[in-house]
């Protein structure tokens, strides 16, 4: 990929859709959790060309699309490209009006997610330090990626131009230019890094957020420990023991004498 920095920055509302980032994630096959719905709503403003990038320095990027019903919207104030604002939000419903299917996710047993025996990829991406050190040998990053087109830089920008609008994320200094193929013919696309903000997590009981080393390892044991072996090899339980034990003395927790070497593998 090419990539070509320029100057600005960007910042975050906070009114941002509680469910946006499980938008891209944990859809359901085929789409069809709308069911008969789906007909009667036209695609919104993210389908025409925005993406979720997943990228680490030994990792293999991975893309994600939105569901057809969501909105991407970029806000300028002062007419300063360096004060823009995303928000993301489902086009059909507000917070307190979802769908029951959708705000199922990933409960529903027809979703994405609810397949995957491990926590989503953005509830690990605002996990505590110690528990993304232990899992991880490198740092992912995640990325809005809008598409450098006509049409959808005028749809996330109602009150400008698409002109105007590729000239303000061309001037921002924490947007980055590449060129690249996702699925269609070579396009370029403008790389906004995703803020860590936890409303933009859906609560979830099959999928909550990480809090502590302890309690992602209690919840995703078999995944955890196919991770650590992966990196560590016979020693990942040694491993997993010393991160908890520099946990607990920052938690300022008594020693657990149920630690998780019990569950050591054969």
């Amino acid at each position: 990929m090419e990539m070509n920095s320029h100057t600005g920055n960007i910042c975050y509302t906070e009114d941002i859709c509680a469910d946006g980032i499980c938008c891209f994630m944990s859809i359901p096959r085929k789409q069809n959790h709308l069911g008969i719905w789906k007909s009667l709503f036209k695609k919104r403003s993210a389908s025409y060309g925005i993406k979720l990038l997943y990228t680490s320095l030994h990792g293999k990027d991975i893309v994600y699309n939105p569901c057809k019903c969501l909105e991407f919207y970029l806000k300028w104030k002062d007419d300063s490209p360096d004060n823009v604002q995303i928000l993301l939000r489902c086009a059909m419903f507000d917070r307190k009006r979802r769908p029951y299917v959708c705000g199922a996710f990933p409960e529903k047993k027809d979703s994405f997610m609810h397949d995957v025996p491990a926590p989503c990829v953005y509830n690990e991406y605002i996990a505590p330090k110690e528990y993304v050190e232990l899992k991880y040998t490198h740092v992912f990053r995640l990325f809005y990626a809008i598409k450098d087109d006509q049409t959808l830089l005028r749809k996330i920008s109602p009150n400008g131009s698409a002109e105007e609008t590729r000239k303000r994320l061309e001037q921002c200094n924490d947007v980055v230019k590449i060129s690249a193929i996702w699925n269609e013919k070579p396009s370029e696309y403008f790389l906004i890094e995703v803020p860590k903000v936890s409303s933009v997590l859906l609560t979830s009981d099959f999928h909550p957020r990480i809090k502590n080393i302890r309690q992602a390892y209690n919840r995703w044991t078999g995944h955890i420990d196919t991770w650590l072996e992966k990196h560590y090899g016979g020693k990942w339980s040694n491993n997993l023991e010393q991160a908890l034990e520099v946990e607990d003395e920052r938690l300022g927790r008594k020693k657990d004498t149920n630690t998780p070497k019990s569950k050591k593998r054969s």
